[in-house]
This record gives structure tokens, sequence and C-alpha cells, in this order.
């Protein structure tokens, strides 16, 4: 390597931005030895060109690689380097060898030279002592960062579970196989134990059923605890379960998702941590070859149990005609679509053209508001006969469908429209003729699709041209898809989540100098080394979240807990609610609920509509605005659980989300009633048939309306005791400014 690319390497950069005044001694000192092996005085040219006066170079040393460590000092002015004769003479005398070196040119004056050899066997020793620490100090560092990315043993992670001689039991099968019935009825034999559910719906109803039973049963999520005495069940999602308590028998629910990109290091995390002397399994046979593999590494006894379906699922002949919608549409039937907006359509369209009413269920829905659908749905003398709903039903919810008919055979899923998968399929139309249910005697149940269905053909990218992709036909039929689908031979998992905890990420910030919570989450997903059958999560929205608070200076706890909370990142005002708790928390130490932002109604005021679509569109409006406020009081509810004392309004929060739900509930029932009274008088013909049924639905209507009254209620007394006891300490706040002023 030549003299002059070495030191435009290294130095040039750095003395470029600096100027003239930066260049003592100790500064080119701290900066040149060890480091350059030559310098060029082309670079020293560029220096003079930044600065406006002849400024002297001090003395200084260039390590070498050769025998002769150090070169002979230099002492010259950047002004003398514009002559060709000292800028040979410069290049000279460091592109020689160490013999020339010490017969090149010598400095102008001989007592900076004496001083210079004065101390350079004074501070010799030092910097050899210094480099060798720095070194020794890099190497120790780099060993622990090494160690701190090794993340084969995961395992290892959970000392408790591995002192326990634990036996897995995985029960695998289809939908409606009574794979989770079996390892319930194990749970409430024991005496003590802990459901992992993937939703918070689901451990609702395991915990009200488990009471119910006699089995007395907690339940835990991340926005509610509610203790039962003497309770040694435990209902909660995966995410919550305590990995620290030891039980006599643990049930992980859907433990296929496992494999998910997002939330399959909790249900790792579950199978590897929880304490339990039997751990039951339940899921698809997908995951059996990944499970196997993560009990041969954690030493756990493994058991596999193989489940078929209990009722028959049939494929029509022939697709749904929505043209003859009226004629072919039936109780029971469930349309099933893949957008709100899409749920709403069908369902104002279904209401306007036949005498039905019909429960929606989907993603943004609240969990109670979607119990409270699914309750009506099910319940005969409800008036409630159809369902409109989306992939959400595929999991957690036991629904008397007869008939799944797929509406669309295609979805987006965030970057792509894309066909549905074997195991989407699977999973929803698996929802139809369910166990023990009205139609589990009537054949089963059948699935098809709409003569509008359509098939993607072939993946593309979403875009502006992405619904012209969209063909009806592609050499395939609607119901040789579903066919072909429930057919395809199921995938194998390969790979299980994980995810760093908050102890790792607090040491990589400790050993990194300046290291910001981002840079953390960034460096352990991609960087960890973790066996063939792990992957790290993908952290893409708790990356974003902690990029958008990174300005606030908050502790990097709080900043890890508030980076992993339950926010939309996609939802502006989830992410404005996040924003006015985290400027209260660090500037008041106390957050209220009236912090969080009014939501905005959407709907178009101006539609040329007519005014039953326009009394729809602002009624669907109106439940937009109603999700985004539930939302915003589960997200406080989520904080006052990890942060009681900043987030004391509690009982106010759950309150409000209480009367949201119900309020939701109202404004379907509303938006059902309107499209139904529209539909009879359009059909004399079915009036006798919907006097008879309007009465149930009257009584449901007005039971309702009875429990928003109470909710509501139940609101006012909740600000009344905060007002109450916020008085005593305005009181003496105001006594203490007075007595201040006396």
């Amino acid at each position: 390597m030549s003299a002059s690319s070495s030191f435009s390497s290294v130095v040039r950069k750095r003395f470029l931005q600096k100027s003239s005044s930066l260049f003592s001694s100790s500064f080119l000192t701290r900066i040149l030895p060890g480091s350059v092996t030559g310098v060029c005085a082309s670079s020293f040219k560029e220096i003079r060109t930044t600065t406006t006066t002849a400024t002297t170079i001090p003395s200084f040393f260039v390590q070498r690689k050769s025998e002769n460590n150090w070169c002979r000092p230099c002492s010259v002015t950047i002004e003398n380097f514009n002559s060709p004769s000292s800028s040979s003479a410069f290049r000279r005398s460091y592109a020689s060898s160490s013999t020339e070196l010490m017969t090149s040119r010598t400095s102008p004056t001989e007592s900076a030279q004496q001083n210079n050899k004065e101390k350079k066997k004074k501070n010799k020793k030092k910097k050899k002592s210094s480099t060798t620490t720095t070194t020794s100090k890099t190497k120790a560092e780099l060993e622990e960062l090494k160690t701190l990315m090794d993340m084969k043993k995961p395992g290892k992670w959970y000392p408790l579970a591995r002192t326990m001689q634990r036996e897995i039991i995985l029960h695998v099968g289809p939908t409606n196989s009574g794979k989770t019935h079996a390892a319930m009825e194990r749970l409430k034999r024991a005496s003590s134990g802990v459901y992992c559910s993937p939703l918070r719906l689901l451990a609702w109803e395991i915990s009200e059923s488990l009471n119910k039973f006699g089995t007395k049963c907690d339940l835990v999520t991340g926005q509610e605890l509610k203790r039962v005495e003497n309770a040694e069940h435990i209902a909660c999602t995966v995410e919550m379960v305590d990995v620290n308590k030891v039980v006599d028998c643990a049930v992980i629910d859907e433990i296929h998702l496992i494999g998910d990109d997002f939330r399959g290091y909790a249900f790792t995390r579950a199978l590897l941590g929880t304490p339990a002397l039997e751990v039951h399994l339940c899921g698809d046979t997908s995951c059996v070859e990944l499970i196997e593999k993560i009990c041969k590494d954690t030493g756990d006894k493994l058991r596999i149990r193989n489940y078929e379906r209990l009722s028959p699922l049939n494929v029509a002949e022939e697709h749904f005609s929505k043209k003859r919608l009226e004629q072919n549409i039936e109780k029971g039937d469930c349309f099933v679509v893949f957008s709100r907006k899409a749920v709403y359509a069908l369902k104002s369209e279904i209401e306007r053209r036949v005498p039905l009413r019909a429960c929606v269920i989907y993603g943004g829905l609240p969990p109670e508001a979607r119990s409270r659908q699914a309750e009506l749905f099910n319940k005969p003398d409800s008036g409630y006969d159809l369902l409109i709903a989306s992939d959400a039903i595929g999991m957690g919810l036991n629904l008397n469908i007869r008939r799944i008919i797929f509406n669309e055979l295609t979805k987006f899923d965030g970057v792509e429209i894309r066909q549905l998968s074997s195991p989407e399929v699977k999973q929803i139309a698996g929802r139809a003729g369910r166990y023990k249910m009205s139609y589990y005697d009537k054949g089963g149940g059948v699935v098809t699709t709409t003569d509008d269905g359509m098939v993607l053909d072939g993946n593309r990218k979403n875009g502006d041209n992405a619904k012209s992709d969209i063909v009806k036909s592609s050499g395939v039929s609607g119901l040789q898809f579903i066919q072909n689908q429930l057919n395809a031979p199921v995938e194998a998992l390969k790979t299980a989540g994980l995810a760093p905890t908050f102890e790792q990420i607090l040491e990589y910030c400790s050993k990194v100098e300046g290291a910001t919570l981002e840079d953390a989450m960034k460096a352990l997903s991609s960087d960890a080394i973790v066996p063939k059958y792990y992957k790290m999560r993908k952290s893409d929205e708790v990356i974003r979240l902690a990029k958008y608070l990174e300005n606030l200076g908050m502790e990097i706890e709080d900043h890890y807990t508030f980076s992993v909370s339950p926010t939309s990142v996609d939802c502006l005002h989830s992410m404005k609610t996040l924003m006015n708790f985290a400027k209260a928390f660090l500037n008041e130490g106390h957050v209220s609920v009236k912090l969080i932002p009014k939501s905005v109604n959407k709907h178009d005021r101006k539609s040329r509509a007519d005014a039953q679509t326009r009394m729809n569109q602002r009624s669907v409006g109106i439940l937009a605005t109603l999700e985004e406020q539930h939302r915003a009081y589960d997200l406080y509810l989520w904080f006052a659980r990890r942060m009681s004392a900043q987030f004391p309004e509690y009982s106010l929060a759950e309150a409000l989300r209480v009367m949201c739900a119900h309020s939701i509930d109202a404004e379907l029932q509303k938006l059902s009633t309107t499209a139904t009274i529209e539909s009879n008088s359009r059909k004399k013909k079915s009036e006798k048939k919907e006097e008879g049924s309007s009465k149930p639905v009257k009584q449901i209507e007005e039971l309702d309306r009875k429990i928003l009254r109470s909710a509501i209620n139940r609101v006012n007394e909740e600000r009344k005791n905060l007002s109450l006891l916020s008085k005593p300490a305005t009181t003496k706040k105001a006594t203490t400014t007075t007595s201040r002023q006396h």
C-alpha cells in the first residue's frame, strides 16, 4: 500500500473537517499513531486550501510496520508544501526505507527535535501499555457481544422448566376434531393448571366455562386481571403465561402459530418455559416435526395423539348464485370476505334483498362485540340468521354454521393481493357443520363460492392495477380451487419464532456505547445466531414505535414498555393516543383517560346516495369511531396493568371500554333494523313472517339498551369517584398556596 493511499483513507476526512486550531500536538498524536503507515504531502495541500493563514504542523510520530517502529519527527509549515522540492522531499521521507528515513531532511530547529525525543522516551511505555489495555478491553467486549448474540440454546433461558421432567402431549388434527376438548378435560381434572389462548375472547370463554364447571379459574390478559378466590387455574393469553409458577397441567392452544412471523415467539416461550408436569399442545399436523426437534433439544418426553374430523365437510356441486340470492340463501349461511368495508357492503346488500338479519365478525371488532354477535347468531330465536365474517372466524369461536360461502378467494396480506393458502381455506371452511350443533345431524358442513368469486392468476405486488390482475378464470373454477386446497398435503413448519428478551436488549445497550433501543432491536433481530429450526420474529412495528418515541428522552425500561404496547402503527388515532400518554408520563408522571383524543367520523356527508344508503354510511362511520375509541381504552388498560401508579384511572377506563362495546352492539342492531325495514317494505309477502319474528328481536334490542344504560351509569359513577378522590388533593394544594401568600 502506498503512503498517500494510507493517509487519505484514515486521516484526510477528519483533517478536512477540522479548522486549523485543531492541529495541536495532542490531537495529532491521539489520531495518527498506531493507525497510519505513511503520509502524503498532497493531502496537506488540501488542508492548505481550508486555512487562510500559514499554520505550523507540530511534531508528530507515524508508526511503521518495519522493525524501526517510529520515524523521525518532522516540523514544517503548510505553506512550504506549495513548493515542489519540499513536497517531493516530504513524500520521499515517508515512502523510503527505514535507513533512508534516518538520513532524510531534519527539522529546522534542534531544540524542538530534542524535546520531541525526550517526550518520546517518557511516553513510549505509557502508549504501549494503554494500547495493550485498549486492545484487551476491545477483545473482551467483542467476546461478550459474541456471547450475547449466541442464542443456539433458547431452552436454557428457562431454568425452572429445565429442572422438571415434563411430558409433552401433542394433540393434532383438523378443525372440529375434538383435540382441544380432550386437552381441556385433562385440565379440568388437574389440581392446578393454566390455559394459554391465542385470543382474549377464547381466554374469556375458557375462564367462564371452567368456573361454571366448578373449577375456579382466574382470567389474565394484557388488559384484564380477574381473580377468583382460591383459584388454582388460570386462563390467559399466550403472551401472559407465567414461566415462574409451577402447575400440574398446561394447555397451549393453536400451537401451529409457533411459526408465525410476528406472534410465534410467544408460543415458543410458552412451550419452552411453562413449568408444568404435563404440557398439552393443540394444533394441526404441520407442527409435528418442529415440535419433535424442540423436545429433543429440551429433553422433554413427547407423545403424539392424532384426531379425525367428527363431522363431514362437503364441497357443493354448484356455486352460490348472487343473482338468485333470494332463492339460494338459507338460515345458517356464513359469507366470507376479507376486509371491513366488504363486510358492511355485503351485509347492506343482503339485508336489503332478503328479510333476514345478519351478524358481522371481523378482526377490528372488539372481543366483547364479537362474542355478542356470535351469541346472537347461535341463538335460534334471536332473529339473526346469517353471518358476514372475515377470516377472524377461523379461530376461537364456536359458531352454528351450516354453509361457508367464500365471496372472495383472494386477500391483501399487507404486501400483496394473493390467493388463499391451503391452511387458511381449511381453517375457515372447517367451521361449517360444527360437532353437536344443530347442523351436525343434517349432513355436516358445506363449503362453496359465489359466482363472482375470483382467483388470482399468479402473485402480483399491490399497486394501482392490482385489481386488474385478478381474473375470473385462470384455468380453475372457484369450487375446484376450494377442493384442491382442502385436498392439498399439509406443509410442515420449518421454524419457530424467537424474540430477544428485555434483559438481552439492556445488556446490548450497556456494552455498545451510544446504542439506542432501536439499534439493539435491529442488531439482536438480524445478527443473532439461532438454530436452523428457529427464527427471530419480525420486529418492524416495535422498531417503528421505538423510533417514533426516541426523541422524548425516556429511560430504556419505559421506552421498551411503550414500544411493545399494542399500538396500531397504521392507525393515526392510536399513534396520537400513544404520544399523548408518553408526554404526560414524562412531564407529569400521571396519565389520565381524558388524554385520549376524540375520533372523527369520516363518513361522506355530501354523498348523493339515497337516504337509506346515507343512513347506513353514517352508522358504519360511527362504528369506525367507536372501534378507535375502544382500542384507545384498551391501550390505557394495558399500561395500567403494568404502570398502575402512572395510569391510575383503570376503573374508569374499563367502564368506558364496556360502554363503548355495548354502543357498538347497539349500532350494529340499528344498522340491521334499518336495512330490514326497507326490505320488508319492498316485500309485502314476508310481512307476516316478520311480524312473528320481530318480537324476540325487539326483546333483544330492549335488553341491550338496558345493558348500555347500566354501562353509562357505571361510567358516571366512576367519574364521580375520581372527582371525589381529587377534591382533597386540590383543597390541600389551595391551602398550601394560601399559607405561602400569607
